[in-house]
């Protein structure tokens, strides 16, 4: 003998205990989600330096222009068989400016890539990734951190002029 009120009743409570378990689930993940976005975030800004992030696009400002919009250039003037048999001169090619050459003195020593900042700061913005055992060039300037942590200037070999934690560096091996 079975007493059907019963059994409908343990039926409905299995459902309600069913969904509260559910709906914990759902709740406790949201949570876990939403905490490691939290911890990921504040973390984020002192570790950025061993975390590489994409540098920001630099904007380089146009070049100006000879005419504007509303004003037309000149039309060219007629040429007469006079000008037109003239040999045309070329311009002699511009050399590019004399640089130091790059003469490398330390070199990434981190097992991962480090961070070329603008500035002695990681609150500066960051020029480039620099990957591991890339040469660099002391260009004889340092700043040294609140933190007691000393910044060094470098020159890359493709020329970009930045700072790195003196931590992450090692002396060159060619």
């Amino acid at each position: 003998m079975t007493d059907s009120g019963l059994s409908a009743r343990l039926r409905q409570q299995s459902r309600r205990a069913g969904l509260m378990v559910g709906l914990t689930m759902v709740l406790v993940i949201a949570i876990c989600i939403f905490g490691a976005a939290v911890i990921y975030a504040a973390l984020s800004r002192p570790f950025s330096d061993l975390i590489p992030m994409a540098a920001p696009a630099v904007q380089v400002p146009a070049a100006a222009t000879l005419t504007t919009p509303r004003e037309e250039a000149p039309a060219p003037a007629p040429t007469t068989e006079a000008q037109s048999e003239a040999p045309v001169v070329d311009a002699a090619p511009t050399e590019p400016p004399i640089t130091e050459a790059f003469a490398p003195t330390y070199q990434i020593g981190a097992n991962s890539s480090v961070n070329f900042r603008s500035g002695p700061s990681t609150e500066d913005p960051i020029i480039r990734a620099l990957s591991p055992a890339e040469p660099l060039q002391y260009l004889d300037e340092d700043q040294l951190a609140p933190n007691g942590d000393r910044w060094m200037k470098f020159r890359a070999e493709d020329g970009s002029e930045g700072w790195v934690l003196e931590v992450f560096t090692e002396a060159y091996q060619p």
